[in-house]
């Protein structure tokens, strides 16, 4: 499969002046001419580059398509930057002013007229610097007023590029394609020559990890090794690009080790062509993709703002609960749904979103706020913002349970839940390092907090009272 990227230049022209037209004159309502000009880029690559001594193309468009009038004694002009010489036109300018400015006096325009282009041919000079800008600028009037003055001029930003081919990876799936030992990934990607001359015999070559065996190629690869392919692209001209499929599968035996060291798999691919009788490499990516089980996978994050204390409230506090969530999986996940559970002395004061509804719960006296979060493509994620009141703590604890789910298979449930475990406020003159923190725990089975005892707590510090104490003495021993 090698196909071409390009398109014809005419075509594209009209049809960027046709829209420009409309969208810039779309509020001119008074009678009388609405000129407006545009330029932009032509030829068979109309990007906005240039390098020195070579050609540039650009087109000048001039119309009155939402004129209520006729344009009488219209004058189109075009400025050329210092560096960019004038060479032809496919209409000869009525004039040319101080070398660099050309000038086409046309006569009338009438009213609902489609723009009129002017295609101009430059040639850059030889003392350009890489990296610098021409500006080019037009201009169009005519003997009346015009409904929009502003529509009359226009510019155009070329940018100086290092005269030669430059070769860049463009349009890859690699990264959004997911890796999963259940069957064969395929991805997909074009070598495109961003610079501004001819590429030569173009490759692209991919390094596969070992742990991946290649199946095939379009077009097809030349294998160097087991795990290094070429694909042969020809020759690009410039602003061409050619696209390249490969489909790729895991090697079944090595699955199960790749999964219990957790580590990605490095893709690398380089894109290169022959110059001089050598290989010059442009432009070389790597990406480092895990194992993932197609399917949905959603998780949750739950966090606190608002408690003078990480893990501390008291009686009358008003804690701010977030839940942030999202779908983690490789495809799309159905009927999401996000509950918060408040234990003893919880109550939820407000919510943003609003819960679809609350429902009792023995288990959590302080109520079950449930979110019909509905479908959650790949990648997208949402959050839930909850005051919490608090109107007592435990002894052991207030707990705070978050879980989220959704229909079918979930490929990791071990991100489906968390909580937060607060206490009250220790005594004062406990020492800091004694504070307690909000437990947080996620499973896939839902929380499982194991608060320690009021008394394991003060026998932790009796005995670091004891060992302070002890330090003392030794101290004044040895003084």
């Amino acid at each position: 499969m090698l196909r071409k990227c390009n398109a014809t230049p005419s075509l594209l022209g009209v049809a960027f002046a046709l829209f420009a037209f409309a969208l810039a004159s779309a509020n001119a309502f008074a009678a009388g001419p609405d000129l407006a000009v545009f330029v932009f880029g032509a030829g068979t690559d109309p990007r906005p580059i240039t390098a020195p001594e070579q050609d540039v193309q650009f087109s000048v468009a001039v119309g009155n398509i939402n004129g209520d009038g006729d344009a009488h004694h219209v004058r189109v002009s075009a400025l050329l930057p210092k560096g960019l010489k004038f060479g032809s036109a496919n209409l000869t300018p009525t004039r040319i002013e101080n070398s660099n400015r050309l000038i086409w006096e046309i006569g009338d325009i009438p009213a609902k007229a489609l723009p009129r282009t002017f295609d101009v041919t430059a040639a850059a000079e030889s003392n350009l610097a890489p990296g610098s800008q021409l500006i080019i600028s037009a201009e169009a009037s005519s003997s009346e007023a015009n409904a929009n003055p502003a529509d009359n001029h226009a510019s155009y930003t070329l940018y100086v590029q290092p005269p030669g081919p430059d070769l860049a990876i463009v349009d890859s799936t690699v990264a959004a394609v997911p890796l999963n030992p259940d069957g064969p990934a395929t991805f997909e990607m074009a070598v495109m020559n961003a610079g501004n001359l001819p590429a030569t015999d173009v490759w692209l070559e991919a390094t596969l990890p070992n742990e991946v065996k290649f199946e095939k190629g379009d077009p097809p690869a030349e294998p160097s090794t087991s795990q290094k392919l070429t694909f042969k692209l020809g020759d690009l001209a410039r602003g061409q690009s050619r696209q390249v499929a490969m489909t790729i599968a895991l090697d079944p035996k090595q699955v199960p080790a790749v999964l219990r060291s957790d580590r990605g798999l490095t893709f690398s691919f380089a894109a290169s062509r022959s110059a001089s009788s050598a290989r010059v490499t442009d432009t070389q990516i790597e990406a480092a993709k895990r194992i993932q089980y197609a399917g949905q996978d959603v998780a949750l994050w739950l966090t606190t703002e608002g408690a003078k204390e990480p893990g501390e409230v008291s009686p009358k506090d008003d804690v701010t609960c977030v839940i942030m969530y999202a779908n983690l999986g490789s495809e799309a996940a159905h009927k999401v749904v996000v509950t918060m559970s408040l234990g003893s002395g919880l109550a939820i004061a407000r919510s943003a979103p609003q819960p679809s509804a609350n429902v009792s719960n023995v288990a959590y006296p302080g109520g079950v706020a449930h979110w019909d979060i509905g479908d959650l493509d790949v990648g997208m994620a949402g959050s839930i913002r909850s005051t919490v009141h608090v109107t007592s703590v435990p002894d052991d604890g207030a707990l705070v349970n978050a879980t989220i789910s959704a229909d079918g298979i979930d490929i990791d449930t071990s991100n489906n839940s968390a909580s937060l475990l607060w206490h009250s406020p220790l005594p004062a003159g406990t020492l800091k390092s004694m504070r307690r923190a909000s437990v947080i725990v996620g499973g896939a089975e839902g929380a499982s907090v194991r608060p320690v005892s009021h008394r394991l707590r003060h026998l932790f510090e009796l005995i670091l009272v004891i060992v302070v104490v002890l330090i003392i003495v030794r101290a004044r021993r040895n003084a």
